[in-house]
Order: structure tokens, then sequence, then C-alpha cells
């Protein structure tokens, strides 16, 4: 029995170490300044990027890449405009420093560059892949092109149980806004069950606190949001504003710093973009 036991314990720590490889790695970049950043700041970044790229190198990187293609119409003529949008995320974090970082600054056509040289331990990150089926719906019917004012909800469905929010992304003004968990909630993500179709940002949604539509708009000829679906199978909290509290929206550089710190601390998270045209 206690043979047995010992057996287990091996096998469990082999997988777990498996599971969470843990190796030393350095890494170097040069990093070109620009004029709108301190030397502080760029030194700091130059660091980041040094950490990252020997992350990158080690375990690899995750890609994601959203495309769209709207069609308009002017004077009898039909054009299309074309957008991509990706998205690379290293598969692993940084623990900490074997040795202190390197910077070296130095000035190439003019131009300021950082050379920054890390050591560290770093650890891989693996993804748990959770099929999700998103879709954006105008007027009840899946689409991804809108009119000013068009009444606009998303119908989710997961593969497993878990935790959902939901945003939309002004592209041209890069501000993200939370449109769920609703306004005046505490700011934790909305469960889900698997397997379980759900309608949100409309009447039909039991949660829904409003008596009105959600609605999208526009005051230009043509423009680009992107509805961003983040799914766990863990509890989260939104967080956002500088007090640590939930807000309606926030800055789209502030949103992805959150993002990236729970992809780092949660396996489980999933981000997926879909990008909505909206016309006038």
């Amino acid at each position: 029995m206690k043979t047995k036991l010992f057996i287990s314990l091996l096998l469990l720590a082999c997988i777990t170490a498996h599971a969470q490889r843990t190796v030393n790695a350095c890494g170097e970049v040069d990093y070109i300044v620009p004029e709108t950043q301190t030397l502080v700041e760029a030194k700091q970044t130059a660091i980041t990027q040094a950490r990252l790229k020997a992350i990158a190198d080690e375990f690899g990187t995750i890609v994601s890449q959203t495309n769209t293609t709207a069609m308009h119409t002017s004077n009898g003529k039909t054009n299309s405009n074309f957008n991509s949008f990706s998205e690379n995320e290293v598969r692993g974090i940084w623990l900490s420093d074997t040795k202190e970082p390197e910077v070296e600054v130095k000035y190439r056509n003019d131009m300021m560059v950082i050379h920054a040289e890390v050591c560290g331990k770093i650890r891989e990150q693996k993804r748990e892949k959770v099929e999700l089926q998103i879709k954006p719906l105008n007027k009840g019917i899946e689409s991804t092109l809108f009119k000013n004012n068009d009444r606009f909800s998303v119908s989710f469905k997961s593969a497993a149980s878990g935790y959902v929010a939901v945003f939309i992304r002004d592209d041209a003004n890069e501000i993200v806004n939370v449109m769920m968990p609703y306004d005046g909630s505490d700011g934790n993500a909305r469960e889900v069950k698997s397997n379980k179709e759900y309608l949100f940002l409309c009447t039909q949604d039991p949660a829904y606190p409003y008596s009105e539509e959600t609605i999208l708009t526009t005051s230009k000829s043509m423009e680009y949001n992107t509805l961003i679906v983040v799914f766990s199978q863990k509890k989260f909290h939104i967080s956002l504003s500088n007090k640590g509290e939930f807000v309606p929206e926030v800055e789209n550089s502030k949103f992805q710093k959150w993002i990236h710190g729970l992809r780092v601390y949660d396996t489980t998270a999933q981000v997926e973009e879909i990008v909505l045209t909206i016309k006038k």
C-alpha cells in the first residue's frame, strides 16, 4: 500500500513538473525610444521586451488574428476596406532575475536606442482551450454588419461551465466599454453553464437591468468596433480603475494590461475578438 502511494505521488510530481516546466533563460533587445517616452520608462520597456523575447525564444508565442472586409458603394462604385487585427502572447511567465538586468544607451541615425540584456527563471504557461460559440446579432440575426441605431445582442455558448464578460472597443478612440457585467453590478464575471445557449445585452436576458435594447451608433459614414468576449473556467473580477474599482469604460491600454495580467495567472482564460462594421 505504501509502495503504491509513493509511486502515485512520484507520478503526480512528474506530471506537475512537466506541465509547469521552469528553466533559466536569457534575452536581449535593441529598443528604439520614441520621443514621448522618458529615459526611465524606456529602460523599463526595454527590459520588459528582453524578458518577453527570452520567454518567446524558449516556449514560443500564441498568435491570434481577426480579419474583416467591409463593402461600401459610392457614386455607383463598390469599394472594399480590409482590416486585420492581430495579437501575440508568449507561452510563459518571468519568475525572477538570476542577475541584474543590463541596459546601455546608444544612438543610431539620430535616434536613441536602448540595448537591454536579461537573465532569469521562466515558467512555461500552457493554455486550456474551450470551444466557444459567439455570435453577434443584428435584430436577432447573426451579422457583423450594422447600421446606426441597429439593435445589438450576443449569442453565447460554451463547451465547459465557467465565467464570461463582454466588452466593445471603439477602435477609433481606443476606448473599451464594459457591456457585461452590467452597469451597477459588483464587477464579477457572469457565471454560465456548459452547452447552454445564452443571449446577452438584450431584454431576453433575465439579468439584463434595462427596459430598452442595446443599440450600436455612429456619427461617421462607417466605423469599426470590436466585440471582445473574455471567458474563463475560474471566477474573475473586472477591476479596471486606478483604485481597483469596476468602471463602465476604460482606455484600451489599461484594458490590455488587465487582460495580460488575467491570462498570466489564469491558464483557462480565453479572449475572443470579432470586428463589427457600423454604417451611418
